[in-house]
C-alpha cells in the first residue's frame, strides 16, 4: 500500500525520487494518469494516477516508474520500494496523458458559472485506495503555489485580512475530451454543455481556442448547435461552418430559421456557401438564396421568409385550424398577415383578436387595415425605429406591388441594437 495524503500536483513535480536506502533515483518530471470512460456500468469519474515520469540520475530522461514500484509520495520526496538498481522503468507511450503537460494551464468549462477558466493546479487524493485526480484549482492561489510563493501570498493576504483559498472544481463535474490533433487538450463538464442556454454555449465557444471551438460545436445536437450559432460573432460563425464536417454543417443550417441561415452563409467564402446550398433541401435553399440577394444592412437582409398568410375571406375557425397545421414552420405567429386573391397585403390580425372572435367571423371583418410596412431597401436603423415607435413584435417587408416578401421580427432588431453577449465580447476584442 502506497503512503499518500492529499496534495497538489505542483507539490510533487520537481521533487526528488529516492530508493529504500535514501539514494537518489532522479526527479519527478510529470504524473501519468488514466482517464476512465463513465458509463452505465462504470460510475468512476476520477482519473487514476498510474505512474510518475522521472528524469533518472544518472541515466536516461523521461522514464516512467509505475505506481506499484513506489512506496511513498510526499511533499518533500518520493520513495521507491526497492533499491535504485532494481527500480523498473518503462518508456512513455505516445497516447499517455500527463497532468503537467496535458491538463495544467488548459481550459475547462465551469458549468455552474457557464464560464471558461484555466487549470492553475490539480488536487490529488486517495479514492478507493488509489491516488486519483479529484479537483482542479482555477484560482490565483494555484498560481502562487506553483511558483513557490504560497507562504508569502498567505502572509500578504492575512495582512490585508483577505482569504486566499483554492478555487476548486470537482473532477466529477468534468469530462476529458481530446481535440482532433491530440495535442492541446480541453476539458468540458460531465454535465453536458448542450444543457446550457444557447447564449451561454456561445459565450463558452467564444472564450476557448479555435480547435476547442470546433470540438465543442461538433459535439452539440444539431438543434442546439443551430441556436448557439446565431448567438456567435460572424467571424466565429464562419470559422465553425468551414471547419466542421460538411454533413454536420448542412444539418445545422437546416435547423436554423431562413434569415439566420442566410446571415451565416453570407459571411463565409462564396465557394463554401454554394457547396452548402447545393446540399440543403431545395425549398429552403431557394428561400436562403432569395435573402442573400439583399444587403445584410437592410430590411431585406434582416427579414425571414418563414411567415404565414391567410385569405381575407377565411373564417376564424378555418384560420385556427390552418394555424395548427402550419404554425411550426413559421418563425412567429403573433401577427397574421391577411391577403387578397392577388396575394396583396390587405390587413394584419393579432393572435389575441383571432382567439376572442366568433368562429364564423371572416378575417376581413376583424383585421387591421391601417398597415405599417417597410420596403426591403430600408436600412437597419429605419427598421429599428419603426418597430420601436409602434411597439411591434414584427413588421412586414413588402414589394412595390404590396406583396409580402418577409417579416422582420423584434429579436432581429434587438440583436442589432444590443448584440448578444458573445458578439459584444468579440467586437470589443476585435
Amino acid at each position: 500500500m502506497i503512503f499518500f495524503s492529499e496534495m497538489f500536483v505542483s507539490e510533487i513535480i520537481g521533487k526528488p525520487v529516492i530508493d529504500c536506502f535514501e539514494e537518489k533515483v532522479g526527479n519527478v518530471k510529470d504524473i501519468l494518469v488514466g482517464f476512465p470512460q463513465a458509463s452505465a456500468t462504470n460510475k468512476r469519474f476520477f482519473p487514476r494516477v498510474s505512474g510518475l515520469l522521472v528524469d533518472l540520475d544518472p541515466g536516461p530522461k523521461n522514464k516512467v516508474i509505475l505506481l506499484g514500484d513506489i512506496d511513498l509520495v510526499g511533499r518533500q520526496f518520493v520513495s521507491t520500494k526497492s533499491v535504485k538498481e532494481r527500480v523498473i522503468s518503462c518508456e512513455l507511450k505516445a497516447d499517455d496523458i500527463l497532468l503537467g503537460r496535458d491538463v495544467l494551464d488548459k481550459q475547462i468549462v465551469d458549468v455552474q458559472g457557464a464560464r471558461v477558466v484555466r487549470v492553475n493546479d490539480i488536487k490529488l487524493a486517495k479514492v478507493e485506495n488509489e491516488i486519483s485526480l479529484i479537483a482542479v484549482d482555477v484560482g490565483i492561489a494555484g498560481i502562487f503555489r506553483r511558483v513557490g510563493l504560497e507562504g508569502i501570498s498567505k502572509n500578504i493576504a492575512r495582512l490585508f485580512r483577505l482569504k486566499l483559498e483554492p478555487s476548486l472544481i470537482g473532477w466529477n463535474y468534468v469530462e476529458f475530451l481530446k481535440t482532433e490533433k491530440n495535442k492541446g487538450k480541453l476539458t468540458i463538464p460531465h454535465k453536458r454543455v448542450e444543457e446550457l442556454h444557447p447564449s451561454d454555449i456561445a459565450e463558452i465557444i467564444s472564450d476557448v481556442h479555435s480547435r476547442a471551438r470546433t470540438a465543442i460545436f461538433a459535439d452539440l445536437p444539431d438543434r442546439t448547435a443551430a441556436e448557439a450559432l446565431h448567438e456567435l460573432a460572424p467571424k466565429i460563425q464562419a470559422y465553425l461552418l468551414t471547419t466542421i464536417d460538411t454533413r454536420k454543417a448542412v444539418s445545422v443550417l437546416e435547423k436554423m430559421p431562413v434569415d439566420e441561415a442566410a446571415d451565416v452563409l453570407g459571411d463565409i467564402p462564396d465557394e463554401k456557401a454554394e457547396e452548402l446550398l447545393r446540399l440543403i433541401k431545395k425549398k429552403k435553399a431557394k428561400e436562403i438564396t432569395s435573402l442573400l440577394k439583399h444587403h445584410d444592412e437592410t430590411a431585406g437582409g434582416l427579414m425571414t421568409t418563414e411567415f404565414i398568410t391567410f385569405d381575407q375571406d377565411q373564417t376564424v375557425e378555418d384560420t385556427i385550424n390552418k394555424l395548427r397545421e402550419t404554425a411550426p414552420s413559421a418563425e412567429t405567429i403573433y401577427y397574421l398577415y391577411v391577403v387578397d386573391a392577388s396575394k396583396h397585403l390587405v390587413g394584419i390580425l393579432s393572435l389575441r383578436n383571432l382567439i376572442i372572435a366568433k368562429p364564423s367571423t371572416k378575417l376581413s371583418e376583424i383585421m387591421i387595415k391601417d398597415l405599417i410596412t417597410i420596403e426591403p431597401e430600408a436600412n437597419k436603423k429605419r427598421v429599428a425605429d419603426i418597430i420601436s415607435k409602434y411597439n411591434l413584435l414584427a413588421v412586414p417587408v413588402v414589394s412595390k406591388e404590396n406583396e409580402v416578401l418577409g417579416i422582420v421580427t423584434v429579436d432581429d432588431v434587438v440583436d442589432f441594437i444590443i448584440p448578444p453577449i458573445a458578439k459584444r465580447k468579440s467586437q470589443m476584442l476585435g
